[in-house]
């Protein structure tokens, strides 16, 4: 099995940026998400908010707990301790302040300096979509990117905590800095989880809510999807193993997958819809898109494994959506032994890449191609803070102005307002009710919800020689929480681990088949 941080590690991911100098300006470029214009987009406003990250600080003192993996995105306080940046503004002003962090803690007591302005705060407790772990968090948690996020949901009910105070910053260079005040959490407890702290002018409020309501009107219509029920989703990757033996090669693997059998097998499980991987980790692509072999040559494939996939699924009355990590695409390298990477690409080079291969996708595929699930956004976002996601809606777009799309952010605030429908990798069961079709609180608020699961495999089965996961739920189990988020017209997808044949685990169809009974046939015998 693969933990977290191997499944991060094997996404190519994005450096952290710390501050970004002269953002007082309105972060939009002036495209709409009509037809995509054919030529490159220019980057001419910068994110008026500045995202500080505990990787980037500059100093980081006190009880907490910083190293690899997933502290290389979020930073445990385990008591009192601070940490320390350094922003540079143009010109004098007021900000605004927010921490976008974690706390089971009712009235955390934290003081924040930033320029001029220091403020006392209790930091209220954090509401998401994880209920805490029945056993409870383990004594020693060790990486909380393995396994032990799963005793340690109710410190990733991250939220967007805005301090109600204004900050007086000065022209040029400022500190700010967050301390953590209360007294030492207990065994495997934590006071304070914080993935970033975000300083944005007060003269940026009305751009910033004007660039929000223009993303809300170009929404697609996600109807279809809300009445799916649910779907499947396969991580085929490079780097997927046969059941038994060496793997052979990609292109190999992808001419050998019968398609009209795998999607007959998807058939059976009930499925409304298909999410199939373009790339993760190695930049491969399963189709021959002229614009993603110039990026990387030698990655994609003759066969169009895609269109087949699209029309196999639409006679049977399902659709196709792509699983595709947008870091990949644009070709970014780890530090060693981090979640934090390296760009190759200056900012809008590496938003024309993206826009480039999306417009051919749109092109070549149109409708056939119902939407887009992106990973490793808040990655992405950390390296290149001014993304004009404007435009590149506009260019996933093309084709198919309903095209679903969602960047997965993770348990993380979302930074752009440019999607569709909440990513919602909350990974396993029980996880809280949204409240409805459109995301009532956290960090989705106001997205069409969405829940996806590992259904056996750790999201990829990639270990030479070992056999698939069994099934981590029961039939009714998985059966009672998909009817439960039909009602609220929320589809599931349940992330079934597959082998480089095209073949699943041997426990795997039994309880999908059974899921079908009781969810589609609503238990009638067959």
């Amino acid at each position: 099995m693969m933990n977290r941080s191997e499944f991060l590690r094997g996404s190519v991911t994005a450096i952290a940026a710390a501050s970004l100098p002269g953002a007082a300006r309105a972060a939009t470029v002036a495209i709409d998400s009509g037809p995509a214009p054919a030529g490159p987009v220019t980057i001419t406003r910068l994110n008026p908010t500045m995202r500080l990250y505990p990787v980037k600080a500059l100093g980081r003192l006190g009880d907490i707990r910083f190293a690899g993996a997933e502290i290389g995105t979020m930073m445990p306080f385990l008591g009192p301790g601070e940490i320390t940046w350094t922003v540079s503004v143009p010109e004098a002003g007021r900000y605004e302040v927010a921490l976008c962090c974690s706390t089971t803690e009712a009235g955390l007591p934290v003081k924040i300096k930033a320029g001029r302005t220091e403020v006392d705060f209790a930091v209220p407790v954090t509401e998401g979509y994880f209920h805490p772990h029945p056993e409870g968090p383990a004594e020693n948690p060790g990486d909380p990117s393995g396994e032990s996020f799963f005793r340690l949901k109710e410190f990733y009910n991250f939220a967007r905590v805005p301090v109600p105070a204004e900050f007086e910053l000065v022209r040029g260079v400022n500190v700010v800095r967050l301390r953590v005040m209360s007294g030492r959490a207990g065994p495997g407890r934590e006071m304070l989880r914080l993935r970033s702290v975000e300083v944005t002018p007060v003269s940026a409020r009305a751009g910033i809510a004007a660039e929000k309501k223009r993303a809300e009107a170009k929404r697609a219509n996600t109807d279809w999807f809300a009445k799916a029920g649910y779907g499947v989703w396969f991580h085929f990757l490079d780097l997927t193993q046969p059941p038994k033996g060496p793997r052979i090669p990609y292109e190999e693997a992808v001419n050998r997958i019968d398609v009209e059998e795998l999607v007959g097998r998807v058939a059976e499980t009930g499925a409304g819809y298909m999410i199939w991987t373009v790339n993760h980790g190695n930049p491969t692509c399963p189709a021959p898109i002229k614009s993603w072999e110039k990026l990387h040559p030698g990655f994609t494939t003759k066969r169009d494994l895609i269109s087949e996939f699209a029309d196999a699924l639409e006679k049977r009355g399902m659709r196709l959506m792509l699983y595709m990590n947008p870091p990949g695409v644009g070709n970014m390298a780890l530090n060693p032994g981090t979640v934090n990477g390296i760009p190759a690409y200056n900012e809008d080079d590496y938003a024309n890449h993206l826009i480039e291969v999306f417009r051919e996708f749109g092109t070549r595929y149109g409708k056939r191609v119902a939407g887009y699930w992106f990973d490793s956004t808040f990655e992405a976002t950390e390296c290149f803070p001014n993304l004009p996601f404007d435009a590149i809606n506009a260019a996933v777009k093309t084709g198919h102005p309903d095209r679903l799309v969602a960047w997965n952010n993770w348990v993380f605030p979302h930074e752009t307002d440019w999607q569709d429908y909440f990513a919602g990798e909350l990974t396993d069961l029980p996880v809280k009710s949204y409240g409805g079709r459109y995301i009532k609180t956290g960090v989705a608020k106001g997205l069409q919800g969405h829940v996806a699961l590992r259904f056996d495999a750790d999201w990829l089965h990639i270990k030479q020689d070992t056999p698939m996961p069994p099934p981590r739920f029961k039939a009714k189990e998985l059966a009672d929480f998909i009817i439960a988020s039909q009602a609220e017209q929320v589809p599931v997808t349940l992330g079934v681990g597959i082998f480089q044949d095209g073949s699943f685990g041997p426990q795997a169809m039994p309880v999908l088949r059974e899921v079908k009974r009781l969810v589609r046939d609503r238990g009638q015998s067959t």
